[in-house]
């Protein structure tokens, strides 16, 4: 059985020219995933029913399902990675093509003719036979005829066992890798296994050092190496000293906004040298946005002055020396995934006056730096917590609902999760950045 889906989608799916059925569209329908309502935005592709059978549009579906999608104009392939498989080999298929493959984890699927033909509608959106990609990727479909609604349910994960090693190919781990898994249990925090999944490290302490291989216990020497750069502890103002692993993302501010502002305009002459001097780029002035992260993350119950600590180190101190762009108030680099976007990518709810996307642009658009603010605040919380937003709250972030809710109630545990492989993504935040706004 499949495992869980990452809940992840890469943006910048350019389609060709649209390629009708030839029939005419008898109804619409609709698209309910895991007992979740799909809302698809006015104006963009629904799910339809074309000559007795019922499609659905492929981005929205794998977009739901927490998948990877990426388009290959020139081979007319749709290619989807799950979690697990993000680096595929994708099949070869020279010369022109009439029709769209679809590939799954590196594989062509196989659609059958009586279940019907992926194309491309009118409105430049792929659309498959409702159970193709369901039942490809593990997941329960069904057909309430009564309604028009087509029901996908993915199926509960299955632990896979430890893969044994031959005993006469695999080096026996020593007392010392038995003692490094401990020591990397003391930390706390998220691993990214070479299988792609990750684990918390407390877990190791329950696992077999002879269930990983050689080349997996020589990666978890790097990890150790990585992270014995960071104390397990820190000493907060006032003389209490709190372990790393239990900052949470959840509580009040300990750091005052002036305490924030006084550590920027401390490190402003640093930026500025490396920048002109060391970059050749003329440098940005920062943006005050002390009070706002303090305020916004006070409604939400989040910590505002670690997101402000992490937004200095998402934009490297609001320099944005990657792909999003001072214009954009994207303050975390929500959606940018690393390939533009198309426009047309779904808002998942998320308030349209608030935010938008355009055509080549890298991440989400946000109208105010408020805007920005609140939906970095309210990404956080949405790994934070499973609880609903807070009175009165309107959805900004468009990710929200692709995060898997509560999965990451402290600072650590966004390692392997908002970066990748994010080894000591967490500690970080908390010690190259927080811990030099409460020395202020």
């Amino acid at each position: 059985m499949r495992k869980s889906l990452l809940c992840l989608l890469c943006g910048g799916m350019l389609f060709f020219s649209p390629v009708t059925a030839g029939a005419a569209i008898t109804h619409e329908a609709k698209i309910v995933i895991n007992n979740a309502p799909v809302v698809i935005p006015g104006g963009d592709q629904p799910a339809i029913i074309l000559n007795g059978r019922t499609y659905v549009p492929l981005r929205v579906i794998s977009e739901h399902l927490g998948t990877q999608v990426q388009w290959l104009p020139e081979t007319k392939q749709v290619v989807i990675a799950t979690a697990n498989n993000l680096t595929l080999t994708v099949p070869e298929r020279p010369g022109k093509q009439k029709d769209v493959q679809i590939v799954i984890d590196g594989k062509a699927l196989q659609v059958s003719p009586q279940l019907g033909q992926t194309f491309i509608t009118a409105m430049n959106r792929t659309v498959v036979p409702f159970r193709v990609v369901g039942e490809a990727l593990g997941c329960e479909v069904s057909w309430q005829q009564s309604s028009r609604t087509v029901e996908i349910k993915t199926k509960p994960a299955t632990p896979e066992p430890p893969v044994q090693q031959p005993a006469d190919s695999t080096p026996q781990p020593s007392p010392a890798d038995i003692a490094l898994l401990q020591e990397l249990a003391g930390y706390k925090t998220n691993l990214r296994l070479m299988d792609k999944t990750f684990i918390n490290s407390e877990e190791l302490l329950k696992m077999d050092p002879a269930s990983f291989s050689a080349e997996q216990r020589q990666l978890f020497k790097q990890y150790r190496d990585q992270l014995s750069k960071y104390d397990a502890k820190i000493k907060l103002p006032g003389g209490t000293v709190i372990n790393t692993a239990d900052v949470t993302i959840m509580g009040p501010s300990v750091a005052t906004a002036d305490q924030l502002r006084a550590w920027i305009a401390a490190e402003t002459p640093r930026i500025r040298a490396k920048m002109e001097q060391k970059l050749k780029r003329e440098f940005i002035p920062i943006p005050d946005l002390a009070e706002l992260y303090i305020k916004i993350g006070a409604e939400y119950g989040v910590r505002g002055d670690l997101a402000f600590a992490q937004a200095a180190k998402e934009t490297h101190y609001w320099q944005f020396t990657g792909d999003v762009q001072p214009w954009q108030n994207n303050f975390c680099g929500l959606w940018a995934t690393g390939s533009p976007c198309t426009g047309q990518e779904s808002l998942n709810g998320a308030d349209p006056t608030q935010v938008r996307f355009e055509p080549g642009v890298h991440g989400a658009i946000f109208v105010t730096p408020e805007a920005g603010v609140e939906a970095h605040i309210q990404h956080l919380y949405a790994y934070a917590t499973k609880d609903p937003l807070p009175p009165g709250k309107v959805l900004v972030d468009p990710r929200y609902t692709m995060v898997r809710r509560g999965t990451a109630p402290t600072w650590q545990q966004l390692n392997a999760r908002w970066a990748v492989p994010g080894t000591t993504y967490g500690q970080s935040i908390i010690h190259d950045y927080w811990k030099a706004a409460l020395a202020k």
